[in-house]
């Protein structure tokens, strides 16, 4: 009995052991050289400069349905 207990011990501490070992891996993502640093600004400077006006479109959008509302709103009232 002390055997396979021992045997069980055993097997968890060198998975665990195995498992430590290879979630520490640093070199799976490299560092990122100065041509990809500034290909994603570039990139992320160009959405934004996208998103912007679709965010303007989507404000406007917006303050027109409240007024529609308020509108209806005084009709009702009235």
């Amino acid at each position: 009995m002390k055997k396979i207990l021992l045997s069980v011990v055993m097997v968890l501490l060198l998975c665990s052991a195995a498992f430590l070992a290879c979630s520490k891996d640093k070199e799976a993502e490299p560092e990122k050289g100065a041509i990809e640093k500034m290909t994603d600004k570039t990139a992320k400077e160009i959405v934004d400069k996208i998103q912007a006006p679709i965010k303007g479109a989507r404000s406007v959008k917006d303050q027109q349905e409240d007024r529609s509302r308020e509108i209806e709103k005084a009709l009702k009232e009235q």
